[in-house]
């Protein structure tokens, strides 16, 4: 009472039906807010869907509200009709809206991937370094883990490589993504890589800085790279034939 005669004094006379009707109305217009402004769970949903058959036909993304949506609104105006098609027209599919489901949707497939790697006992992995068409230096790694019992393989990143390609430099880039992510070398029971000197040399290669503190490790030629090996020694007769079996 206080506080309404001090601070509300041109409202202290008013009954409190005045206050009722004055609360109604500001629920009100909470509620309108809400409706407009709250996405609703299944056109949320079906936003994400989308986004994520866009992501892995590699279209671009503007394909959703410029072909997709008004295509699924046509169809659904003419099998189920006008009340349908308009439902289907509150689904979400902007440029930039796509753009932040897709990033999304692969932010939650990487927390996934590290809580496997975290709960699987063991697990190995195998990098790469390539350059791409704008010649910079990129990092492949893969990894092999245990889940539900069984062997799966998916690819952990793919990082630049600015300046120096050299072992410690490849080293640094994976160390640090395993002391951020928190994943352990001591779980790491197996790297392969393929014969490069930033790879496999003796004192100075990515292997030899891994080697210093790990000595369960396994280290493997990758397969691919040897077979590549081959074919470059191989008589052109063996070659062709090689080619045709693949």
């Amino acid at each position: 009472q206080r506080h309404l005669n001090t601070k509300h004094a041109t409202l202290s006379k008013k009954p409190i039906e005045y206050f009722e009707r004055l609360l109604q109305t500001s629920n009100k217009e909470k509620n309108t807010l809400e409706k407009y402004v709250t996405l609703n769970d299944k056109y949320l949903l079906a936003s994400y869907e989308v986004s994520y058959l866009i992501s892995k036909t590699k279209k671009t993304f503007t394909i959703g509200e410029q072909l997709l949506l008004p295509a699924a609104i046509r169809m659904s105006e003419i099998v189920h009709g006008k009340q349908y098609a308009a439902e289907i027209s509150k689904i979400p599919l902007s440029n930039d809206t796509v753009s932040k489901r897709i990033s999304d949707i692969s932010n939650d497939q990487f927390q996934q991937l590290l809580m496997r790697l975290k709960d699987s006992s063991k697990f190995a992995i195998q990098l790469d370094e390539s350059t791409d068409i704008s010649k910079m230096a990129q990092l492949l790694l893969f990894v092999r883990y245990i889940y539900e019992g069984s062997i799966h393989e998916d690819i952990l990143f793919c990082r630049p490589l600015e300046g120096h390609t050299r072992g410690k430099d490849i080293y640094k880039k994976v160390n640090e993504f395993f002391e951020k992510e928190g994943l352990n070398w001591k779980n790491c029971v197996g790297v392969c890589t393929d014969g490069a000197a930033a790879m496999t040399a003796q004192d100075l290669g990515f292997t030899a800085f891994v080697k210093a503190g790990n000595d369960h490790i396994t280290f493997t030629h990758c397969m691919i790279h040897r077979e590549a090996l081959v074919v470059k020694k191989i008589v052109p007769e063996l070659n062709t034939l090689f080619f045709n079996r693949v």
